[in-house]
């Protein structure tokens, strides 16, 4: 490929990109949260690669939420890979039986935040990592949430819920300070869709 190809082209240009051949698989663990699996695989130019791991995870959903008073809904949880409490947006695993990306947004920001909506629109999907994971991340954007419940006693997920002007939302997520980057990102296409996204004015720095 001509590194100066216009991304148009770029993007279109697939032909001299085959998928690579799948020779053999197994799966080396499963539970219920996920499946690692070892592909034995082949590139159109005849280089094995073996094993290849692959992680099968359910989707995803990511909430935005935001108020009618221009403020969005954020959580924080403890997160025991990096071991940090983490900003984050509501969210969780699409289940089998759901019939969209919607009716998951729905119940995990229910369950998460006790907040309802009349107004939900599927913004979006991005992948988590399609390197290695084989799930997609849906972005709902949920307009003029209330508080209607109680959020659900879950001993296994604790849960402080953070109410701020979206402003300062995205102030946070340009400082590094959400550090979540699907949640980032899809917080940056949830807002620019609802016409939301103020990005403060950056400053140029003294040399």
């Amino acid at each position: 490929m001509d590194p100066t190809d216009r991304p148009s082209s770029i993007v279109n240009a697939i032909a001299d990109l085959p998928p690579w051949q799948v020779k053999s698989s197994e799966y080396v663990h499963r539970d219920r949260w996920l499946k690692v699996r070892a592909d034995s695989c082949v590139t159109a130019e005849g280089i094995e690669i073996a094993p290849y791991y692959v992680l099968e995870y359910p989707d995803w959903v990511q909430v935005i939420a935001l108020d009618a008073e221009d403020n969005i809904y954020l959580v924080q949880q403890y997160r025991h890979g990096l071991g940090v409490v983490a900003l984050e947006l509501p969210g969780g695993a699409v289940d089998a039986s759901d019939a969209s990306p919607i009716e998951t947004a729905a119940r995990e920001l229910r369950e998460e935040t006790g907040l309802s909506a009349a107004d939900w629109e599927h913004v979006g999907s991005l992948a988590a990592n399609p390197a290695t994971h084989t799930n997609l991340c849906h972005i709902v954007l949920a307009r003029n949430v209330e508080l209607t419940a109680r959020p659900a006693d879950d001993p296994t997920e604790r849960i402080r819920l953070v109410r701020m002007p979206i402003r300062q939302a995205v102030e946070l997520a340009l400082e590094g300070k959400m550090i979540q980057v699907i949640h980032v990102a899809a917080l940056t296409l949830a807002l620019h869709r609802a016409g939301k996204w103020d990005a403060p004015p950056t400053t140029a720095r003294a040399d």
